[in-house]
Order: C-alpha cells, then sequence, then structure tokens
C-alpha cells in the first residue's frame, strides 16, 4: 500500500499494445470506480522476472500486486503454492469453461480470454495476397525475413502437423514437429517479442511475422502495411493469467483480488477483448468485431473449431522441454 493517502495497486503488465489495452480498458475504470491508484509494471516475454520468484520462494512481499502473465508460469506459481484463491464475486460464475485451468482445482489462476495465434504479413512482401499455407514460409523472397517468438512458442502444434505428424500425437511423438522446424531452420530471421518489431517490419527486415493477433493489430495500428492471415492449414491458441500472489499485506491483497473480479466483469471483459482483439471468457460479453466477422476462427472461448489446440495441462507439463529443445535446433552453431 502507498504511504500517500491514496493507495496503489502495482500491476504487471506487458508494454505496447498488450499494456495499452491492460489501462484503458481494465485499469483506467478501475481507478474512477475504486479511487485506487493503479500503476503499471512493465515485463517483456513469458518468463516471471527473477525479483518476483525470489521473492515467492522466501515467501517475501511481492512488489507487485496482480499478475499478468501466460498461463504456463502461472500454473507453475499455482502448482508451488504461490497463489491466493480467487473468491466470492458473481463474476466468476458467469465464466466459461475455458476460464479455468483443468489441471486445477482450486480457483486461483483464471485465464480472462483466449489470443489466437496469425501470421502478419507486410502487404508489398506479398503482392498476391494473404499467404494461403504455412509452408510459404519457404518461398525465396521471404529467406531471413520471418520471425518466431523465442523457443518457438505457439507454433508446435503448427510444425507438428505440417511434418506430417498428428495433433494427437504431443507430446508423445513430436518427431515430425521437430524435423519441420529443422527445414524451417534457415529461413527464420528473427526470435524475438514484438516490442520494437515496427521498425524492422519499416525497414522490411522482416516479411512474415508469427505473432498473437493483438501484435498483429498493434501493427497495423502504427500506420504500418501489415495485414494478417490464417492460412488454410489452421492455428494455434494461447491463454494469458491473472492471479494474486501470496505475501502481501492484507489490505493489498483485496485490493488486488477486486481488481482481477473487476477485469472478468462483463462490460469490462467486453472492453478489453475489443482492445486485444481476443475472446472474451465471459459468456455474456460481446466479441470482439474482428474475430466474429471471421468464419475461420471459433465463435466462443470453450470452442476450438479451426484451432490446433493444446490443452494448458500438457504445456505445463512440457513447455520448458519444448523450449530447451528448440533452443537446441536453432543455436547458432559459432565459427571454428
Amino acid at each position: 500500500m502507498s504511504s500517500a493517502a491514496t493507495p496503489t495497486l502495482r500491476i504487471m503488465s506487458w508494454a505496447g499494445g498488450w499494456g495499452r489495452a491492460l489501462r484503458v480498458a481494465v485499469s483506467d475504470p478501475f481507478e474512477r470506480a475504486t479511487g485506487v491508484r493503479v500503476e503499471h509494471v512493465s515485463q517483456v516475454g513469458l518468463k516471471l522476472p527473477p525479483t518476483l520468484l525470489r521473492a515467492l520462494e522466501t515467501r517475501q512481499s511481492p512488489d507487485v500486486h496482480v499478475i499478468w502473465c501466460n498461463s504456463v508460469p502461472a500454473l507453475h506459481a499455482q502448482q508451488r503454492g504461490h497463489c491466493v484463491p480467487l473468491e466470492g464475486g458473481h463474476e466468476l460464475d458467469e465464466l466459461r469453461q475455458r476460464a479455468w485451468p483443468q489441471c486445477c482445482d482450486e480457483r486461483a489462476v483464471v485465464h480472462p480470454y483466449v489470443v489466437y495465434y496469425v501470421l502478419a504479413y507486410h502487404e508489398a512482401a506479398c503482392p498476391r495476397g494473404a499467404p494461403r499455407s504455412w509452408n510459404e514460409l519457404f518461398e525465396p523472397q521471404h529467406h531471413g525475413k520471418i520471425a518466431l517468438y523465442p523457443g518457438g512458442n505457439g507454433f508446435y502444434p503448427i510444425a507438428q502437423m505440417l511434418g506430417g505428424g498428428q495433433l494427437s500425437d504431443i507430446p508423445g511423438d513430436m518427431a515430425a514437429c521437430w524435423s519441420y522446424l529443422r527445414e524451417l531452420r534457415p529461413h527464420i530471421g528473427e526470435l524475438d517479442y514484438s516490442i520494437g518489431m515496427e521498425e524492422r517490419l519499416r525497414r522490411r527486415d522482416l516479411n512474415l511475422c508469427f505473432r498473437a493477433l493483438t501484435n498483429a493489430l498493434a501493427f497495423r495500428a502504427t500506420g504500418l502495411p501489415v495485414a494478417w492471415c490464417i492460412p488454410h492449414e489452421g492455428t494455434t491458441d494461447t491463454v494469458d493469467a491473472l492471479w494474486v500472489p501470496r505475501g502481501l499485506p492484507a489490505a493489498v491483497q483485496e485490493l488486488a483480488r477486486r481488481y482481477v473480479l473487476f477485469a472478468l466483469r462483463r462490460n469490462v471483459q467486453t472492453h478489453w477483448c475489443h482492445e486485444l482483439g481476443a475472446m472474451p471468457v465471459h459468456s455474456q460479453a460481446e466479441i470482439p468485431v474482428v474475430l466474429r466477422e471471421r468464419t475461420d476462427l471459433p465463435k466462443h472461448a470453450d470452442d476450438h473449431r479451426g484451432i490446433l489446440h493444446i490443452a494448458e495441462s500438457l504445456k505445463v507439463q512440457h513447455q520448458l522441454d519444448w523450449e530447451a529443445r528448440f533452443e537446441q535446433l536453432f543455436r547458432v552453431r559459432q565459427p571454428a
């Protein structure tokens, strides 16, 4: 709690379009509704910062009060007993099943939306229009001008299918995935998150970017001639998480819990997911037009049609191993 008269709530947030969406749709309305000052603490990437992990492991009070992060690190934290249960609030009873991790009995981590991955493309690099297949990543004009996420995050199911494997073989037999990625490796020019990627797109250092839809929309919003598509083989999805860490003073913990419940309200979900281009988990929230108009995307958060979906329970068990395998595969050889 701030030493000043006005209490302050610190939210771990991403920057860019993600942080802007959280600010305008959740944090600013929460400030107006409660009088609590909300401060965003920016974080890049999917891993939790070392300072937070140390505080959680040593049972010290964390310096952030609400964690907004990807589902996998959130569920690892829940497994280690670092999350406060989310209790009370009728909002919890109005959420779709996807809001709750199936691998956990206690409601301590909530998924507030579903994000779909897309292929963002520079329009000048694709004069024939949107790529129809993921295999267009191999086209010569895109060589070295393709971006994936670090560790290959989100791309494994696509590689598995295009490599000739089956989705049902994950995680037991992913030889097709690694074979496809090994073939694709020479064509990849960048493994990075999206902050600052606008300049590389503007310079045409990048033609194609495997991105969360939120990032593709943010590129377009800056004025870049970047569009997005979902190739005919389908795409993957992901969920992020909201949770309250243990070790906070009681008053701060209660404010943090109220913030999470506020973010799950129907009207807040509608606004937030409109800003993100994400699928809300509140059963009565309005679906963003950018999703509603697509016939190749699901119609609600529990719908997996057109999605090469991998359950969060599998990701929690295997994501770190997949990332290690990917990094080993993509490691640049040092000159002798």
